[in-house]
């Protein structure tokens, strides 16, 4: 599990068997000494049903995808998807639009990809959200290689501390579609960076 200190925001890794589960953890950060609490996860039968439910779709990305590096929104506001087509194609993405959780989460069962765009208030709050939920049943080395943006009204973008909270990897308000390039490109940068020495352990032994 990826943590990220409320006093001073470092982030650490704690191996995922070193939190019992079912149980709330206080954890020390270990440059300033400020415990993070760790909640145990309310996820019930019911829900991980329902998500099992939404898995399934016969919908197939068409061959010419195969060697690309994929970008999913999910979000039924096209001209928000518009807005951004072009500046992900240039960073050398190919978008696909889910324009439901359902279409959403069976081109995830199918595909690997590398940028997921939520829309915010798409589907609910992005808690309850059944495609957030699915993307953090992911295992740890998939959701590693999986950088999720939710694109907000409301929450300032780069806003760390909201998006540890809200299980994403970065916060874009909109009014700041503009510069997604940019932000996108250090922000990505950053997550590489930080989750470089892990992939080579992975590479080494073979895992990836």
């Amino acid at each position: 599990m990826e943590i990220t200190c409320k006093g001073c925001g470092s982030r650490f890794i704690v191996p995922d068997e070193k939190i019992p589960k079912g149980k709330i953890v206080k954890i020390k950060c270990p440059k300033c000494g400020e415990k993070t609490v760790i909640e145990p996860e309310q996820e019930t039968k019911d829900e991980l049903l329902e998500i099992e439910d939404y898995s399934y779709s016969d919908d197939t990305l068409s061959d010419v995808y195969e060697d690309s590096r994929l970008a999913l929104f999910v979000g039924d506001d096209t001209d928000l998807l518009n807005r951004i087509l072009q500046p992900i194609d240039d960073m050398g993405y190919r978008l696909i639009h889910a324009p439901s959780a359902k279409d959403a989460i069976g081109k995830m069962r199918l595909h690997h990809f590398d940028l997921i765009f939520l829309q915010e208030g798409f589907g609910g709050d992005i808690k309850e959200s059944l495609v957030m939920k699915y993307i953090n049943r992911l295992s740890m080395a998939v959701r590693r290689k999986t950088f999720v943006v939710l694109l907000s009204n409301n929450l300032k973008t780069l806003d760390q501390m909201m998006a540890y909270a809200l299980s994403v990897n970065l916060i874009l308000n909109i009014q700041d579609i503009d510069r997604i390039k940019d932000i996108l490109n250090n922000a990505i940068k950053r997550h590489e960076a930080f989750y470089k020495p892990f992939f080579d352990i992975m590479k080494e032994i073979g895992k990836v």
